[in-house]
């Protein structure tokens, strides 16, 4: 039996919430100059990652794609189910939301329960067109921070890029929790960087707080690895100077600390903590190898210093690379798709990334150490928890936004270089100008002298 996707209900929200958006783009206060770019951007996005939800669930691309996570849509229908049962009116909908809080990654079904309860359309293209606008909405911020940071060269690349990159509109499209991990992530970004070029601002603090806050029902760690490159970014001085941040930083915690407290999250969490160690890590990496046909079996030891270390550079690999070429002919239909953006990533990565991420790292280390903690901190956690090609190409996704501003940069500086040197063998081989070639030039003084000889 074929699922009630409700098109016509995610085609309304599609357009109600596009024709919002672009109202609310239209009254922002920085980057006004453009605001047409970032409306361009959010449409064509927004548009191309709702057509690909169109093919998934109502022509059945999302029979090869696979949908091992149904449940977190699955469970906001159920918790619509149960909110409608109990009458909760839309002003108690907010204090019944905080239950997202108490459990383990429940802000998915809560958030999806809520669009249901709200718009009173429980099906699957209502939740794959929110989090389509998720997606969309990351490829604004995402260019923001490039621009912020960087040329207006490198801003519309990463911004056409983020729009465009297969795995960012694949994982957008689909009912799953990655759009709004990575959007909030962004934005958590976004408004650090804001607080370290311009300084102080409420609403920069205000939006920080809350996006790292708002992360913790949907993937606490995510949420701790970017409070944490928050508040190193704040509290480290700048290199060449002696200003740190520190108002920004009390700012940021004042209102994050208050939140994480009263909400019980801290409390609850620090259980999983104490048991989240090497061997748990070891466990969770061998249960995700196991009855999956992208499943690697990892053989070193965490507990030795030699097996962390190759198995940090093995998962690391994977993280920026895989799948390999090699790993692509025994792997299945969805993995043989992914070659064509692969392709594409490898000479993005070589010729880009990595020489960006050493231009920068060189030049522009202050500015970019928000973004560089958080890709340590998270490419650090998933390095170590590889056992699975299909997961940690999934887990590349979080990352990308950030690494494709530094190919951005890196291909910038390589067109400059081009340009350079093409610049210096113009000027090499240019011929004199005409009527000049036998004229030598004498000093005046010399000129003088000649010409009293001659009389």
């Amino acid at each position: 039996m074929k699922e009630n996707t409700d098109l016509f209900s995610g085609a309304v929200l599609f357009l109600v919430i596009a024709i919002s958006s672009v109202g609310l783009l239209h009254l922002t206060w920085r980057h006004r100059q453009t605001v047409k770019h970032q409306t361009k951007l959010f449409l064509c996005a927004f548009g191309a990652r709702f057509l690909l939800s169109v093919i998934i669930y109502e022509y059945g691309l999302v029979n090869v794609l696979g949908d091992e996570d149904s449940s977190g849509w699955m469970s906001g229908l159920a918790l619509n189910a149960e909110w409608t049962r109990r009458s909760v009116g839309l002003f108690d909908l907010p204090s019944v939301l905080t239950g997202a809080f108490m459990g383990h990654h429940k802000g998915y079904g809560f958030l999806v329960g809520a669009l249901f309860y709200i718009t009173d359309s429980p099906a699957r293209m209502p939740a794959a067109v929110l989090n389509c606008f998720f997606g969309a909405l990351t490829v604004v911020f995402a260019y923001r921070i490039a621009r912020t940071l960087f040329s207006e060269w490198v801003a519309l690349r990463v911004g056409w890029w983020t729009c465009f990159f297969p795995s960012m509109i694949i994982w957008s499209s689909q009912t799953v929790k990655e759009p709004v991990v990575i959007l909030l992530e962004t934005i958590a970004l976004y408004c650090c960087v804001r607080l370290k070029v311009s300084g102080f601002s409420v609403r920069h603090l205000l939006f920080c707080a809350l996006a790292i806050v708002l992360v913790i029902p949907f993937r606490f760690y995510a949420a701790y690895l970017a409070g944490g490159a928050v508040a190193l970014s704040l509290l480290l001085p700048q290199f060449g100077k002696s200003k740190t941040s520190m108002g920004s930083l009390l700012g940021v915690a004042a209102l994050v600390v208050p939140m994480v407290i009263m909400s019980g999250v801290l409390v609850q969490h620090e259980a999983e903590f104490e048991k989240f160690d090497l061997k748990q890590i070891e466990s969770f990496r061998g249960n995700i190898a196991k009855d999956t046909g992208s499943g690697v079996d990892n053989p070193y030891d965490m507990r030795t210093s030699s097996g962390f270390g190759l198995s940090v550079v093995v998962g690391g690999a994977h993280l920026l690379l895989a799948p390999f070429p090699w790993e692509l002919g025994g792997g299945s239909l969805r993995m043989a798709l992914t070659l064509p953006e692969l392709l594409v990533w490898w000479w993005l990565f070589f010729v880009g990334v990595l020489p960006g991420l050493w231009f920068v790292l060189r030049k522009r280390l202050n500015d970019i150490q928000p973004m560089l903690f958080f890709l340590f901190g998270l490419g650090l956690l998933y390095s170590m928890m590889f056992g699975n090609i299909g997961l940690i190409y999934r887990q590349r996704a979080q990352l990308l936004p950030w690494l494709l501003i530094f190919a951005a940069v890196g291909i910038e500086r390589r067109m400059a270089r081009k340009r350079e040197k093409k610049g210096m063998r113009a000027r090499q081989v240019m011929p004199p100008a005409l009527g000049t070639s036998n004229i030598r030039l004498v000093p005046e003084p010399a000129a003088r002298r000649a010409g009293m000889v001659q009389r």
